[in-house]
Order: structure tokens, then sequence, then C-alpha cells
């Protein structure tokens, strides 16, 4: 199941509006029709729109925008082809997008900017950001963004309202309309659908978007395309009522998907190894090997990391280089053991936040042996005793005096006590 991060402010004005009772809140129905997807229908006098949150914090959600094989399509059949259970209409057009565009990675090829300069962008991973792209409306994407919309003017930027728009100037009468906007934490995305020119409904002015989008906590919020091209497709259901009675087909969508039961970081292990056998305190290689079945690619910066344990200490390691969503990554632990014997090692895949990753147990047995006892030193030989030819006893142990010189010393000995004895006088 996702872990729901609903912004403060979203999270707030869903509980305002179901959990206390009035007049004016007996009129708007909210439904949860999607884990992650909170759905606000509103009818009041001369006021029929819809307001969808969706929560970028959730695994389960993906936004998606057409690409641009795919443009000028109704918005059922872009939410069809691409599995959309949210799906709205989304830049201006004419020659072709007003405005930077983007779905899966690619730029639409014909842009012009004609005002059309406020951009939300986001990524695989739902990081969204709201850009100004004045300087740059036929690209380069910015990194980690895919998919991207533009619209004309700002009606929020930076938490504030302009309120003095100079075009277009249908901002200040009432008219269909569309508009996507980003909580302050990125975390939350807000769409406005509003219906309007019909007998009693005609549609929203600038400023009412901005009170409508307030309410709900946006942070930057752009206008989109409105109008007859103003469509809200849910579960393959346009749920609003299109002012040309019809369906547009229109350059760009932009949609939310889902993945049931999906998570940031996920794996499978898919295989295992250590040596049999190693010697107890040399470094030894324990690896395991894991597919990337989440949606957060894995890193050697951010991502899951291998804990091996002896019971008594623990050695970590990350993957040894990037694993996209889909592929597979080799944790690699230099394991030093200090006792020798039969040694049982345990491993497991920790992500980011210190769950697991995989609850597969792994396990190792490895023999330890001792290492191996230091040659002794050699032996000193015993001395070993020969006669001289003078009769005297010698060794030859290194560094001692030969027999030789000890029989040269003996004789000279000998002299000097003779000498001594001549010149000594008669008693």
């Amino acid at each position: 199941m996702y872990d729901s991060r609903w912004s403060a402010g979203a999270l707030a004005a869903v509980v305002a509006m179901t959990a206390v009772p009035s007049a004016a809140s007996a009129v708007d129905r909210w439904t949860s029709p999607h884990p992650g997807i909170r759905h606000l229908h509103r009818v009041r006098p001369g006021v029929d729109l819809h307001v969808v949150l969706v929560d970028l914090g959730s695994p389960e959600v993906s936004v998606v925008a057409t690409r641009p094989e795919d443009r000028f399509t109704t918005t059922t059949q872009f939410a069809r082809r691409y599995d959309a259970v949210v799906a709205i209409n989304a830049n201006f057009w004419g020659r072709g997008s007003c405005g930077l565009a983007a779905g899966g990675g690619e730029v639409y090829p014909r842009i012009y900017e004609d005002g059309c300069v406020a951009t939300i962008g986001v990524g695989p991973d739902n990081n969204a950001i709201a850009l100004d792209t004045s300087a740059s409306p036929h690209g380069p994407l910015p990194a980690l963004i895919t998919e991207a919309w533009s619209g004309k003017p700002w009606l929020m930027r930076g938490g504030q309202a302009p309120r003095n728009w100079v075009r277009p100037q249908h901002l200040y009468r009432p008219n269909p309309r569309t508009a996507a906007a980003l909580t302050a934490d990125h975390r939350t995305m807000i769409l406005l659908s509003a219906d309007g020119r019909r007998p009693g409904v005609q549609g929203l002015t600038g400023f009412q978007m901005v009170d409508v989008l307030r309410e709900f906590g946006a942070h930057d919020a752009i206008n989109l395309d409105g109008g007859g091209s103003t469509t809200l497709v849910m579960n393959s259901r346009v749920v609003n009522r299109p002012s040309d009675r019809h369906e547009r087909a229109v350059i760009t969508h932009l949609g939310i998907r889902l993945r049931p039961g999906a998570a940031w970081y996920a794996g499978q292990i898919t295989d295992r190894g250590a040596p049999v056998a190693v010697t107890a305190g040399q470094p030894a290689k324990v690896w395991v090997e894991a597919r990337n079945t989440g949606r957060r690619a894995w890193s050697g910066v951010e991502g899951p990391t291998v804990e091996l344990t002896d019971g008594g200490r623990t050695w970590t390691a990350r993957a040894a280089e990037e694993v996209p969503p889909g592929g597979v990554g080799r944790f690699e632990v230099s394991w030093v053991p200090r006792t020798f014997g039969n040694t049982s090692l345990r491993a497991r895949l920790v992500t980011p936040e210190g769950g697991l990753l995989v609850d597969e147990p792994i396990r190792f047995n490895v023999a330890v042996r001792a290492p191996d006892a230091p040659a002794a030193p050699a032996a000193e030989p015993a001395p070993q005793v020969m006669t001289a030819s003078m009769g005297f006893g010698c060794s030859t142990r290194p560094g001692a005096p030969s027999g030789l010189a000890w029989g040269v010393l003996g004789v000279f000995g000998s002299l000097v006590a003779a000498l001594r004895r001549r010149r000594r006088p008669a008693a």
C-alpha cells in the first residue's frame, strides 16, 4: 500500500470540506476513486467545477504527458492509450504547441511562445517543478524532468497571484477553464476543470480560479487551454460537460496513471555468493545480486544498502553502479572473519528509509580456518669440539676462536712462563 503524503494545505482543505457540515458544503461531493487521488465535484449557483488532488508522494501514482506522435487526440483517446485514470487537456495550440511541451522525455518539434512561458514539469520519480521557460521555450528539459506542459499566464507564482494580467484578456470574463497547480512542497498536484458557456453556468474568471486553487493550497498555478477544449476524463469517462457538447482533439494532455502495489524501493534477489572456506583475519568477498523492481534508481549516493552480520559485527555496501528500475545490481561486501570454525552470516537489503527492500532471508555458511602457524626459527647447532694438532680443544661455533688460535695462545703463554723462571734469582 502507498504511504500517503498529502501536503498540509491540501489535507486541511479536504478535512474542512468533508468534516464540517454546512449549507455550502452540502453541494460539494468528495470521492477517493484511487489510492493517492481525491476528487471534488462542486455544484453551486453559477458554478460547476471539478478539482482533483494528486498525491505525488505516493509511488502508486505516475504523471504522464502526451508524446509528440500522439498529439491531436481527444482526452478520452489519450486516457485509454496511456492507461490514465485521470486526464485533462493541456497546452494552448495553433500552428504547434504554445510553449514548451514534452512527453516521455521528447520535446515537441513545433513550438511557438506567444506568452506561454508558465511551465510545470514532472519526472519519473514524481519530482515536480514550476518554472519560467521564456528563455528556453524549445527546451532542453530540466534535469530529471520527462513530462512538461505550459500555459499562460501564471495564475499564482510563489504563493502570490498577479491579478493584473495583460493577456489573455478573457481571464477577466467567465469561461470554461482548465488549470494545473503545485503546492509549496511540490508533493500535491491540483487539477482544475470548470464548466461554462451554458445557461446558469458561465464559467470562472481568472480571479475565481485563483480563489479555488488557493483554497487547496496552490503555490504555483498555470492557466491551460480552456473554452471548448476543457475536458476532464476519469476512468475512461468524461465527467464534466464540454461547452462544445463533444470532445475536441487537442495537442497535449496531462494524465495520472496508477501502479497498484508499487513502491519507491523494492527488489528481488537474483543471485548470491560467498567463499566456501576463508582464513581468519583475511578479507573475503560476500555478494548479493538483486533486481530493481521499484520506481527509483539505486545509486551509490542514494539507494538501498546491503548489511552483512556475523552476529557481532556488521559490514555495509551499496550497489557498485547505478541500477535503473528493471536492472540488476550487485552488492559486494568485504568481510573479515575474526574467529575460526563454521560461521553463519546473515545479510539483508535495507531501503534508505530503513525498511527491508526484500523480505527473503539471505544466509551464508562459511568455514573459517585458523591462520597457518608461523615457521619456528632454526635451532642453534650444538658446538662441535675438535682436537687440534697441538692438543687444544676448539669449537666450530660461529664467532668463537678457532682451535689454531687457541694453540698459538697456549704456546705463547708457555714461553712467557719459562722466561720468568730463568730471571727469578736463586734463593
